[in-house]
């Protein structure tokens, strides 16, 4: 195997005993209380972390890094206006292939329109908390909109942690990562017809049901910051041409 993943249970005694369990040799890497849980699910780096209370020390998870096995950090940009099940199931599906994800908050600085109405903290609340008992680290980072394509991709990375493979189904997005050298993998759509920004956003200003079509914390977000309202109050300025 490339890669292991491995809690380590720290001690100093020369027996290699805690609490009176006596611990054992692992492949020559450590020492490791028999019991403790350890899993290796897809080469991830994603465990449930463990507690010795009677010992009062911390199972610790380590990362052994060995014949080139390394973390990949993915990066999926969206305007996320709102969030919705479209947008969760993409995730649920990247989550499978990467140990980190970077979600890039596109048009960060638009917003109080009926085409972007939320803010870009609006959006970071209502991702994080969408995803908040994911199996996975996520990063929600704002990224404002540049109107120089040939440096667009420079422009993200600049805003971004480090990332290995960007994730789009834009044809332009594509091409741009593609030019600087960044893997492209292709998200799938999930019943694009209903789960598509413009879809939720229309049944928001009309009063339909659009809260079946995103999350539920995304409801406790748009709630909060009386999103409907705003919503229907900027369609109508934009109707009027304001």
């Amino acid at each position: 195997m490339a890669g292991e993943l491995i809690y380590f249970l720290p001690t100093l005694d020369p027996a290699h005993s805690i609490s009176g369990r006596q611990t054992v040799e692992l492949k020559g890497y450590s020492h490791i209380a028999p019991g403790v849980e350890y899993r290796i699910r897809n080469r991830s780096t994603r465990f449930s972390t463990k507690y010795d209370r009677s010992d009062g020390r911390l199972v610790t998870l380590i990362k052994t890094l060995h014949d080139g096995f390394t973390m990949t950090r993915g990066f999926y940009i969206g305007r996320f206006q709102p969030y919705h099940n479209g947008h969760h199931n993409v995730i649920d599906t990247i989550a499978e292939e990467v140990d980190e994800l970077v979600l890039g908050i596109g048009s960060a600085g638009d917003s109080h329109s009926r085409h972007d109405p939320f803010t870009a903290g609006e959006r970071i609340m209502m991702i994080t908390k969408s995803l908040v008992d994911y199996d996975l680290v996520t990063y929600a980072v704002p990224i404002e909109d540049l109107d120089r394509n040939s440096v667009w991709v420079s422009h993200v990375q600049s805003m971004s942690p480090d990332f290995d493979i960007a994730y789009s189904n834009n044809p332009l997005v594509i091409r741009l990562f593609e030019e600087a050298g960044v893997e492209v993998r292709q998200s799938p759509m999930f019943n694009r017809d209903v789960l598509e920004g413009t879809e939720v956003r229309d049944r928001m200003v009309d009063g339909g049901d659009w809260q079946r079509l995103v999350p539920d914390p995304v409801v406790e977000v748009i709630e909060e910051s009386d999103g409907i309202d705003r919503i229907q109050q900027v369609s109508d300025s934009d109707s009027n041409g304001i």
